[in-house]
């Protein structure tokens, strides 16, 4: 820019190039111009001054220049004239900017050459950083700090890693609005020793940007900062963790241990979402807002003394939600001490456990129905079935399935072939393609495929016993795309809570299996002989039985019984052991020469067995005798002899006589001792066959049967007849027989009178009546035992001893035993009167029984002390409306009635099984009734329960058994 020489002032300097650049584009168009600039306070004046060509001759202006709060003149030369003011008014009003704009300038560089000598200066370590991380400024104090020189940083990313990790913590706080936390930098010294620095940092802005960068402090930590750094960032990190933990965590007080208990002062968002409760509703309170009516107070007990003994503990309990609701925690307690070692807080975490617990519970509960079913023998399928579908249920989408291979010893019927459970019908895999799951060994995860081609995964785990022994797999299956996040990929492998829910139900089937085992061989021990293996004759019966049940209605049913004759013999000269081996060999010959159907058992010592079904014709029965004869003919090989034996067979038929596999039995056995006494062969069983058997069988029986224990004593009730109450009991007498079964007194009464039998046979039932009379009074207090006395007992002259003895061993009341005689047993026995007058005196009351079958001499009602008249059933039973007789009868009954009444005499009636017959004794005002229409004859133990249940008013209850009527009835009086 061309410029006068020599035209500036003393004090000017050189035009600003920016001023110089302005005057050139404004004057531009003009051949030859000048402009002078004087400018500044006197003193201090500056002049610029700008040219071109001659200015000779050119026009002059002035104009006033101000700005930036000073003034000044410009000067303006140019041609034509008339444009010299609009040049000087846009000069002046361009240079005003500039020197506007040039002022603020050299403030800013003024402003900002201070502020680096003052950041120089400092003695804080000061930087500034870009948000990618470059430096733009680094003092002094930072080089000696930081350990960093200025040339080589400014501009730069800082060289130290730790640095450098430290400084870009604080941009990414800073680029995400996040508040601007305290990093932490160690620098190690030249001598080895280590200096920590705390960085701090704020964001700065610009005209264009929000965030441009940052601006931050470094500041050396003494030892007691450091501490306090680490302090605060432990508790930072606390915070953290409490903040976003998922256990519930309560601080309290320390005190007081004792009620109400110590204050809430903090909890975390876990307590919140869990129970409901905000920090501001619980803090003050104590913990017990969490307690409910079924919070476990022995828990609670131990909580308090553990506190009271500042101990820590872990329980588990219940705890109630702000809502009232349940939710079980596992909650541990632990005291907090300072630096001192004084407890200051209490800290508890609680975790919800209500999943887990409940799942647990559910799992206890389909255990122990499990249990309860395999207990109650219910098939093994079902109860399998049961444990896998409880399983599944834990397991949703998968299927569970029991797969059990044989067994190398005993095992289920269901196992023996490899058998598979599934709890359900449904498409499934097929058996084969599981039963190769038998293969693999130990816990294992294996792949499957289906019969669409289809992969499923199995997870399984071995069933064994409590031996060890292994008896098959429990699986879980299922399709690979149901658990695998892509088709042909891994499936998700079981997590190991759920492997120990498949260990524990793969332990409880290995425990019902062996409950099952044990079962089994109990009952084939119980069942079968251990000798030769053949069942025994209690199994034999239950098949017989089904055989009968199961036969066609034209279709004959031969039953035999087989005894070896001679067996002795063998025994006494070749020794047990050959009478064993020869029975097992019988047992293996006979098996070859019958039908698959056939049923063949050991009766026990040398008898056999044997049932025929579905035969057409009896005829069958003598070739059916010949063949097993023949059987038989061969010699057998005993100790290197050959031993001969002959059977004696017996034979009965069903249907023919008889429809009980029982009767059947003692059928077969009378024919059999008939073949015995013809000297062996065989025998069908005819009614003549069996009197002579029957007779000799009882009669032996009945030696052996008090000291066998084989009697029992069943009890009928003896109501009052207007208030229905259970005035008292009957004992009657049964035998229950270990072959002929339950025989009635009409069949063994007569053969014990006429033996003498009769007598010990009658103080067992006057001892037992007694002892348990007396256990009753304790629940009925006064009721009554009526005991039958025969008339061996009645002749002997110790009876009054022998009831005394038995009510003091008993501790029963004389008042509450009733004796019955018949008037037979008065008429026959001459010492009648001082026996009845001894039993008398002792309080025991007398009744005589069946009055009107037999003298009915009513002089021994007069001449002894009886108390009680007993009406035979015979009377009832025409009482019954439009029976035979019925007004006779009724006449009969009323006159008894009437005359016992006279003579002061109660009267019990037997046999009332109709309502009509107990509302006419009721209308003749007759004491006491016993029927099948109020209760049947029971043995004690239903008889109890029977009366633990009866109320006041009987006749609303029902009886112990049967129904009212005469069916099933029998005709033989009770004894």
């Amino acid at each position: 820019m061309p410029q006068l020489p020599g035209d500036r002032s003393a004090g000017g300097h050189s035009p600003e190039p920016m001023l110089g650049a302005l005057v050139e584009s404004c004057c531009e168009r003009y051949p030859a111009y000048r402009v002078e600039v004087r400018w500044g306070r006197e003193g201090a004046e500056e002049t610029w001054i700008w040219a071109r060509g001659d200015h000779a001759g050119l026009s002059h202006g002035q104009v006033r220049l101000e700005a930036a709060g000073e003034a000044g003149r410009l000067d303006v030369w140019c041609a034509p004239a008339a444009e010299v003011p609009e040049l000087g008014t846009l000069l002046s009003r361009l240079l005003a900017l500039a020197l506007e704009q040039r002022t603020r300038v050299t403030a800013l560089q003024a402003a900002h050459d201070q502020l680096q000598a003052m950041m120089q200066a400092t003695p804080l370590a000061l930087y500034s950083l870009s948000l990618e991380g470059l430096v733009r400024s680094w003092n002094a104090a930072a080089e000696h700090a930081l350990g960093v020189p200025q040339a080589e940083v400014v501009g730069h990313v800082v060289p130290d890693p730790a640095l450098e990790q430290a400084f870009a913590s604080l941009r990414h706080s800073v680029r995400s609005g996040q508040p601007v936390g305290t990093q932490h930098f160690e620098r190690q010294l030249p001598g080895g020793a280590v200096q920590t620095y705390a960085l701090s940092a704020a964001p700065f802005s610009t005209e264009t940007q929000a965030v441009a960068g940052l601006v931050g402090v470094a500041h050396e930590l003494t030892p007691a900062e450091q501490r306090l750094a680490a302090a605060e960032q432990q508790r930072s990190l606390l915070e953290s963790v409490l903040a976003h933990a998922n256990d519930s965590v309560l601080i309290t007080e320390a005190e007081p241990v004792s009620a109400p208990g110590p204050r809430i002062l903090y909890a975390n968002e876990a307590f919140t979402r869990t129970t409901g409760y905000t920090l501001d509703e619980v803090r003050g309170q104590t913990p017990r807002i969490l307690q409910g009516p079924r919070s476990d107070r022995r828990v609670l007990d131990r909580i308090k003394a553990a506190l009271r003994a500042w101990q820590p503990i872990e329980v588990e309990l219940i705890n109630y939600r702000k809502d009232g609701s349940e939710f079980w925690v596992e909650l541990s307690i632990a005291p907090v001490a300072d630096e001192r070692g004084w407890y200051t807080h209490w800290i508890s975490i609680q975790r919800d456990v209500t999943d887990r617990k409940t799942s647990a519970l559910q799992q206890e509960r389909d255990r122990n129905q499990i249990l309860e079913l395999a207990a109650r023998n219910v098939p093994l399928s079902t109860v399998l079935g049961q444990l896998l579908t409880s399983l599944e249920r834990g397991f949703p989408g998968l299927r569970a399935a029991v797969v059990l291979g044989p067994p190398s010893g005993s095992g289920p019927p269901e196992a023996q072939d490899a058998a598979v459970y599934d709890p359900e019908p449904r498409p499934a895999l097929p058996g084969d393609t599981l039963r190769r799951l038998l293969t693999l060994s130990g816990p294992h995860a294996t792949s499957l495929e289906g019969p669409d081609g289809a992969a499923w995964s199995a997870e399984l785990h071995p069933i064994r016993s409590a031996q060890g022994q292994r008896r098959g797999v429990l699986t879980l299956l299922c399709a690979q795309a149901l658990r695998a996040p892509a088709p042909g990929a891994r499936p998700t492998p079981l997590s190991p809570d759920e492997r120990a829910q498949l260990e524990a139900s793969a332990q409880l089937a290995g425990l019902v299996i062996d409950r099952y085992d044990a079962q089994r061989d109990l009952e084939h021990q119980a069942l079968h002989d251990p000798l030769t293996g053949l069942p025994n004759r209690a199994l034999f019966g239950r098949d017989v039985q089904h055989t009968l049940a199961s036969s066609a209605p034209d279709a004959l049913v031969a039953v035999g019984l087989m005894d070896l004759d001679r067996f002795k013999q063998v025994n006494d000269t070749l020794g047990h052991s050959a009478g064993d081996q020869l029975l097992q060999q019988v047992a293996a010959r006979l098996r070859t020469h019958l039908r698959p159907i056939d049923l063949l058992a050991r009766m026990g010592g040398d008898e056999f067995l044997m049932a025929f079904p579905q035969l057409s014709a009896p005829e069958q029965v003598d070739r059916l005798a010949e063949r097993l004869i023949a059987a038989l003919e061969q010699p057998f090989l005993l100790a290197e002899q050959e031993v001969f034996v002959r059977p004696s067979i017996g034979f009965s038929l069903y249907p023919i006589g008889t429809l009980s596999a029982e009767h059947l039995l003692q059928q077969a056995d009378a024919a059999m001792y008939r073949a015995k006494r013809r000297g062996g062969g065989y025998s069908l069983y005819s009614p003549d066959t069996a009197a002579g058997r029957a007779a000799m069988t009882l009669e032996s029986g009945l030696n052996r049967a008090l000291e066998r224990q084989e009697f029992i004593l069943h009890y009928q009730p003896q109501f009052d007849v207007q208030s229905g109450a259970v005035v008292g009991l009957e004992a009657l007498l049964r035998w229950q027989h270990p072959e002929l079964g339950l025989i009635p007194p009409s069949d063994f009464i007569p053969l014990a009178e006429a033996s003498g039998l009769i007598v010990p046979i009658g103080q067992w039932v006057l001892e037992q009546a007694c002892l348990q009379a007396a256990m009753w009074s304790v629940q009925r207090p006064g009721l009554r035992m009526a005991v039958n006395l025969s008339a061996r007992q009645f002749e002997r002259d110790d009876l009054p001893q022998l009831v005394q003895g038995a009510l003091n061993r008993s501790g029963l009341p004389a008042a509450q035993l009733e004796l019955e005689l018949t008037e037979s047993m008065l008429m026959q026995a001459g010492v009648a009167g001082p026996a009845l007058r001894h039993l008398s005196d002792l309080g025991v009351r007398l009744a005589l029984d069946d009055f009107g079958t037999g003298f009915s001499n009513l002089a021994s009602l007069k001449q002894f002390p009886i108390d009680v008249l007993k009406i035979d059933q015979s009377f009832i039973r025409g009482l019954s409306p439009g029976g035979a007789g019925e007004a006779k009868d009724q006449a009969l009954v009323r006159a008894i009635i009437a005359l016992a009444h006279a003579l002061g005499l109660r009267v019990t009636v037997e046999g009332v099984e109709q309502a009509s017959q107990l509302q006419f004794l009721r209308e003749q005002r007759c004491e006491y009734a016993q029927g099948f229409l109020l209760a049947r004859p029971q043995p004690a133990a239903q008889l109890g329960a029977w009366l633990d249940g009866t109320p006041e008013s009987p006749w609303a209850s029902p009886a112990p058994a049967g129904r009212p009527g005469r069916e099933g009835s029998s005709p033989v009086p009770d004894r």
